[in-house]
């Protein structure tokens, strides 16, 4: 993990630990990375199916003009989580998902929800193909997945709690202003 604090690195290295990502989770993906691409392509045609629709996120999902992009987006996220290289481009990538997720202002379940289908759908592929993935690889591509999701969540909450301290603080600004006026009057 090249430029990264000390702190950080071990941080990371200790986040890996806990999901049990170790050298075979990260060898079972570059192996099975052709084939989980093939899938997550195809659940990207049917991942925002029931999202056009649904009022909480339809103004948004039933653009076609956003779904494109986001389908690329997604995709090329898919290549890199599924590379297994926990570098500095990596953990940056997974922050500034989370970031614009938090700036489209939706709550985080749209997100999570979204992942969760993705990753479902991909997973039942991967058990209906005619040479089934073993269940070791589908633990290893759980693994992988739900730790890229905690760190996009974690930029989301992130950016949340930076909004709303910066709100607060501003928020104090204009009481204490207006309480200067109300005492010079």
């Amino acid at each position: 993990m090249e430029n990264q604090p000390p702190a950080l690195d071990e941080l990371r290295q200790l986040e890996r630990e806990f999901y049990k990502i170790d050298e075979d989770v990260i060898e079972r993906m570059r192996r099975n990375k052709p084939r989980l691409l093939r899938y997550a392509t195809a659940a990207l045609e049917t991942i925002f199916d029931h999202l056009d629709s649904h009022p909480l996120v339809a103004d948004y999902f039933s653009d076609e003009a956003n779904i494109a992009p986001l389908k690329s987006a997604m995709l090329a996220h898919c290549n890199t989580v599924l590379s297994v290289r926990f570098d500095l481009e990596y953990y940056s990538e997974a922050s500034q998902i989370g970031l614009r997720h938090s700036k489209l202002d939706y709550p985080s379940f749209v997100y999570s929800a979204a992942y969760t289908n993705m990753l479902s759908s991909m997973k039942a592929q991967a058990l209906r193909d005619r040479n089934p993935l073993k269940a070791a690889d589908l633990e290893a591509l759980d693994r992988i997945a739900f730790y890229d999701l905690e760190l996009t969540q974690a930029a989301f909450f992130q950016h949340k709690i930076e909004k709303a301290t910066a709100l607060n603080a501003d928020t104090a600004k204009v009481r204490a202003l207006l309480d200067d006026e109300a005492d010079a009057a």
